[in-house]
């Protein structure tokens, strides 16, 4: 609520109790994310000014690997307007050496690959010492999770997978990423 003033500007009442009070919630909320929330009430200025102060959202490269297309552009739509940048292979050993170059920070790997297939890519992943750290996140048709984990894969998705899914499936793998860099 503004007051007008005998020069014809407007200047703000002070803070009643109740903003005061939700001014600290909403700063310890900001605080909670990362962020700060500063309210500057003086200083000659008219108005009071906020100034309040985000982290973005860290970037986690995803490398999909999936012979079938259509499944590569369904995941590519899924992830689009998320922290999480899209790279697609279908190609088994190229996707070996796309690892190895890019090192992305999630792999979602689909098991039935022609030539090489998804488990022996994943112990490939497992051996090599710039890819054994990264997550992956194995995605097949297959009810197949436990033989997944125990040949060292950190997630499991049944295809069909919708976008939810593979969100929540790829945010539980960055938030470790984040716990272990801490």
């Amino acid at each position: 609520m503004a007051l007008r003033t005998l020069r014809g500007r407007t200047a703000s009442p002070p803070l009643e109790a109740d903003d005061a009070e939700n001014l600290q919630v909403a700063s310890q909320l900001v605080a909670l994310s990362g962020g700060s929330l500063k309210v500057a009430l003086d200083g000659g200025q008219e108005q009071p000014f906020a100034s309040l102060v985000l982290p973005a959202a860290q970037q986690v490269a995803v490398l999909v690997i999936d012979d079938n297309v259509d499944t590569l552009q369904l995941f590519q739509r899924y992830l689009e307007g998320t922290r999480y940048p899209f790279i697609g292979v279908r190609d088994p050993a190229q996707a070996l050496e796309l690892a190895k170059q890019l090192a992305p920070k999630i792999i979602v790997l689909d098991v039935m690959l022609p030539g090489m297939d998804g488990w022996e890519l994943l112990g490939r992943l497992r051996e090599h010492p710039v890819t054994r750290a990264i997550p992956v996140i194995v995605c097949s048709i297959l009810l197949q999770e436990r033989l997944a984990l125990t040949l060292g894969a950190a997630g499991f998705l049944r295809k069909p997978v919708n976008r939810a899914a593979l969100l929540a499936a790829l945010d539980a793998q960055a938030e470790r990423l984040l716990k272990g860099a801490r």
